[in-house]
């Protein structure tokens, strides 16, 4: 199976306006068609996209609110980046990749004001330890099968003298405790150049931007209903749901009563 990971958040336990760091896993169920279906949203929202991108000042003091240069670099196309998306345009994506699925979204959120400062000295740390995790419950409880993986991240947050512990973590940790009878091949990629790791990217910011908004809960609820997204793994320890279970708190979704734990936005 091949996996597409990417984050949105930082790990920063200190941080009390933005207490979540999300990593989304993208399972590609057919990577051929969504890769077509990748470059048939580009070509079709360009222009919008281009918009999104371009520098934003303050209309009265000119300072500058948004840099440019994210998606698109010397005018042409770089990569889609879910930070940049306004809410209609997330919207958009949504609907147009939950047409025809040919994929699967999983959620790891990780609580980070929940976590001690000794944890949090080393990022990589809790991005492994967290991912080994969720890793070692989708196997234990059937959401993946037993087969080998291949995981695909982007590089630019990960430390080149690093690059192959996680690999070698995973391949360790979940063969030996019997979660696994595969094994896990990690590659790094810039994501300029992986198209499945940006749809990662806007999936993670895509609930990112829930927990702190509350205003995606309709488009969260639309992907569990279309059989896309199929967990929400949470750590620390204590509170993962299935999407039709999730916690009442107000900055969560769930399926039932949408209505009461989101805003208008």
């Amino acid at each position: 199976m091949n996996i597409y990971i990417d984050e949105s958040g930082s790990i920063n336990n200190h941080s009390a306006d933005q207490p979540y760091f999300i990593i989304a896993l993208l399972c590609a169920t057919e990577k051929d068609r969504l890769k077509r279906a990748y470059k048939r949203f580009v070509s079709s929202h360009y222009d919008r996209l281009k918009e999104l991108d371009e520098l934003k000042k303050h209309p009265v003091t000119g300072r500058v609110i948004r840099e440019n240069g994210k998606m698109f670099s010397g005018g042409k196309f770089r990569e889609l980046k879910g930070a940049r998306l306004d809410r209609e345009m997330k919207r958009q994506f949504v609907e147009f990749f939950s047409r025809k699925p040919t994929f699967e979204i999983y959620y790891i959120k990780i609580s980070t004001d929940r976590l001690t400062d000794h944890f949090c000295e080393n990022t990589a740390r809790v991005f492994n330890y967290s991912l080994k995790l969720a890793l070692e419950f989708f196997l234990r409880n059937g959401f993946f099968p037993h087969e080998n993986y291949s995981l695909q991240l982007d590089e630019r947050n990960e430390k080149t003298e690093s690059r192959f512990f996680l690999e070698n973590y995973l391949n360790t940790e979940l063969s030996m405790n019997g979660a696994s009878v595969g094994r896990f091949d990690v590659s790094y990629f810039d994501s300029a150049d992986n198209g499945l790791i940006q749809i990662a990217d806007v999936f993670a910011n895509l609930y990112y931007s829930h927990l702190l908004t509350g205003c995606y809960g309709a488009e969260l609820s639309h992907l569990a209903q279309a059989g896309i997204l199929r967990f929400v793994f949470e750590f620390p320890l204590g509170n993962s749901k299935s999407p039709d279970d999730l916690p009442s708190h107000p900055l969560s979704w769930k399926i039932q009563n949408l209505d009461s734990h989101s805003r208008t936005c």
